[in-house]
């Protein structure tokens, strides 16, 4: 039996233009009004989630550590942590906490923690696993610890010193839509796929069942009225290469019955529980 939970590790609140970017506008148009914008959205949860299946239990992203939310933890130099994102975690949150809330012990219940990808609300919990398997694009993890990914939202400095993930290196070995996939168990139904466009290297994980897929989604997507849209956030790097996601993720849903499980959705959990697929067809954008 295969099971997926969602954890909730606190949330954060975001601008509108880092939410969803405005048509038509490329990724440096974006960024500069993430950064000039005014208003903020509802507070978002920030979800790991729990893969529970016969080779081992596998925990995706680690979520946020409540240190992000004292003072000086971000990078004040830094217009997005200073003006654009609000961490609000409290100890009991992290995942480490939850897991053993649940009766799991981190250091020997998990055969692994996958990360979709390692901005901060993803990767802030690793500490909690130190003596687990970690997981992450070849791709992700390079750019995550040069210059330009401490740029776009990584914080490499308050990675744990023992580091040392395994690293995916996607080939094309496809998947449903996806054009390059990795297989993650040897069954073949936990698959990981790159999903390219929020961030350089950044993975989501396809779980299947008898009855539905999974799709863990990570940023890919920030909730699913975004994807049925074809809505791009203010993150992305490449906007065409973020939309050719989105529209994976619709072709997969139109190939089998598809829950789309993205880490900031408000109805993610409703979804699960409700087992509410992707509908077939997107929505029309009104003109």
């Amino acid at each position: 039996m295969i099971k997926v939970t969602p954890i909730q590790t606190g949330t954060v609140s975001i601008r509108p233009h880092h939410h969803c970017g405005e048509e038509g506008h490329g990724p440096i148009r974006r960024k500069w009004e993430m950064i000039r914008d005014k208003e903020w959205i509802e507070d978002l949860p920030i979800y790991t989630y729990l893969i529970e299946h016969p080779e081992g239990n596998f925990l995706i992203d680690s979520g946020d550590t409540a240190e992000n939310t004292a003072k000086d933890f971000l990078p004040a130099w830094h217009p997005f942590f200073r003006h654009g994102v609000v961490v609000k975690v409290a100890p009991g949150e992290e995942v480490g906490e939850q897991l053993r809330v649940m009766g799991m012990n981190p250091a020997k219940d998990l055969k692994a923690v996958i990360l979709t990808h390692m901005h901060h609300d993803h990767a802030g919990g690793l500490f909690h696993f130190p003596h687990n398997k970690i997981i992450v694009s070849r791709e992700n993890f390079e750019f995550a610890n040069s210059w330009k990914g401490h740029i776009f939202g990584c914080l490499p400095n308050e990675y744990p010193r023992w580091l040392d993930p395994e690293l995916v290196e996607f080939k094309d070995n496809p998947f449903g839509p996806f054009a390059q996939s990795h297989p993650l168990t040897k069954d073949g139904n936990v698959i990981l796929v790159s999903t390219p466009g929020h961030m350089r290297g950044h993975l989501s994980v396809i779980v299947r069942t008898p009855d539905v897929t999974y799709c863990i989604a990570g940023d890919a997507t920030y909730d699913q009225d975004l994807l049925l849209e074809e809505l791009v956030d203010g993150v992305t790097y490449d906007v065409e290469l973020s939309k050719q996601t989105l529209r994976n993720f619709m072709a997969l849903g139109q190939q089998e019955p598809t829950i789309l499980l993205p880490a900031h959705d408000l109805r993610a959990g409703e979804r699960l529980e409700r087992g509410l697929i992707l509908p077939r067809e997107p929505k029309l954008r009104a003109a």
